[in-house]
């Protein structure tokens, strides 16, 4: 969806005439305590990736008369990705991004496909050509991803969108997804989860960019409090990209969601209030005990709004990981000082999202939803005046109440380095 369409959405939702309040279930109602099904969302592992390209020349998908490539094999070596964050001050705003060792393998066939294509594992699209020049979907089929222990890992499937765009007078192709587990191995096993990518595809080279997949993880299976192991850091093949992540949550049980409505009157959506704050995340294989994650949580560095088109009343799916729902965002983050003063704010239209419904442990008949969706930066102010680049979204909510947990990751345009400090004498 673009930032006109996203504006036009607000307009109508603005002007529609909404039911008597009475008449919709109360989002903000507690069907268990707001601290508790908040503390039941973040039983989640981070792994945070950087997938480079496996070597050689990736395999290409041709049409059935070898006119055209319809796809591409994907074929990544997934490396351990460290992220932070300093707080913003009036004058700076800077990421520490590092690459480490090779944690995993990730294979898929990635299919093109036009747009309103429906998506299902069994179901590949009409024969697409491959089109630098416009903005395409595609299906990504047979994905299965391994850990280097040969033991942990998981079979999935998503969906993405190319982006072609300018970085100073060079074109290049950006590339986001969402998809979800379909099946776990090894500590995997039994794991809901859902994992984001975004960077940049050809033809020639692959995917190069983030994958960031979150897994439920009540029983603490792939994650830990303690420290991992030093990374071995690795040259960073994207020396004019910076990746941003922060954290979004409700400052506490007062802070409300409201519902939005369309002309017709009708619920479209949710206008979603967040706290930000700032957040370090990094995963490492710790001998033979498989994937592990941390992540630190730090002070509060800005606040969010969010429209969400989405009709949680007649959803048009059953959000399940092969027939998710689709959800569209316009999202505003504006971050600030220790001191509380806007240092600028950066707007992503997150055009294309899935949803998937969620079991949390312990909780039986609380609703929650895992969220993934993606688009591109439309506007920057302040600090982030000319920012251009792309936002994943990873999130997982409940719904009355609805307390939420949302990690977001930016990549963006850098190539002065005015947002990337370094990191252990790298950058």
């Amino acid at each position: 969806m673009s930032y006109e369409s996203s504006q036009q959405a607000s307009r109508s939702s603005a002007s529609g005439a909404a039911p008597p309040a009475a008449a919709l279930p109360d989002i903000n109602a507690e069907t268990y305590p707001f601290d508790t099904v908040a503390r039941l969302l973040d039983q989640a592992a981070f792994l945070t990736l950087f997938s480079f390209p496996a070597k050689g020349r990736p395999d290409v998908i041709l049409s059935r008369g070898g006119s055209g490539v319809i796809g591409i094999k994907i074929k990544e070596r997934l490396h351990r990705f460290s992220l932070s964050m300093e707080p913003p001050t009036r004058d700076s705003f800077i990421a520490h991004n590092a690459i480490g060792e090779q944690l995993a393998h990730f294979e898929h066939r990635w299919l093109f496909a036009p747009d309103g294509f429906p998506a299902l594992p069994d179901r590949e699209p009409p024969e697409t050509v491959f089109d630098v020049s416009r903005s395409q979907r595609f299906v990504m089929f047979d994905s299965v991803c391994m850990f280097e222990n040969g033991i942990d890992g998981f079979r999935g499937f998503g969906t993405g969108r190319t982006y072609p765009m300018h970085v100073g007078s060079q074109p290049q192709l950006f590339a986001a997804a969402v998809g979800s587990i379909l099946e776990g191995f090894g500590k995997f096993k039994g794991h809901q989860g859902t994992y984001t990518y975004c960077g940049s595809l050809s033809q020639q080279q692959g995917f190069t960019g983030n994958v960031f997949c979150r897994v439920v993880d009540p029983e603490g299976d792939l994650r830990t409090e303690s420290s991992l192991p030093e990374l071995e850091t690795w040259p960073n093949p994207e020396p004019g990209i910076t990746y941003l992540t922060y954290r979004g949550q409700k400052k506490d049980r007062t802070q409300k969601t409201a519902y939005s409505f369309g002309p017709d009157g009708q619920v479209s959506g949710l206008n979603v209030h967040q706290q930000l704050r700032q957040v370090q995340i990094d995963t490492a294989i710790r001998g033979r005990g498989g994937p592990r994650s941390v992540m630190n949580v730090g002070p509060v560095i800005g606040s969010m709004t969010a429209r969400i088109l989405f009709n949680l009343f007649n959803p048009g799916a059953p959000g399940t990981a092969l027939s998710p729902i689709s959800f569209q965002s316009y999202n505003e983050y504006t971050f600030s000082d220790r001191d509380g003063q806007t240092v600028g704010t950066i707007v992503a239209d997150g055009g294309e999202g899935r949803t998937f419904n969620l079991q949390l442990s312990g909780a039986p008949g609380q609703q929650a939803l895992r969220f993934g969706g993606f688009g591109p930066i439309v506007k920057a102010t302040g600090l982030f005046e000319g920012m251009e680049g792309l936002m994943t979204d990873n999130s997982v909510v409940g719904v009355a109440p609805h307390a939420l947990s949302t990690l977001y990751i930016l990549r963006i345009n850098d190539p002065d380095g005015k947002y990337r400090g370094a990191f252990n004498g790298g950058s």
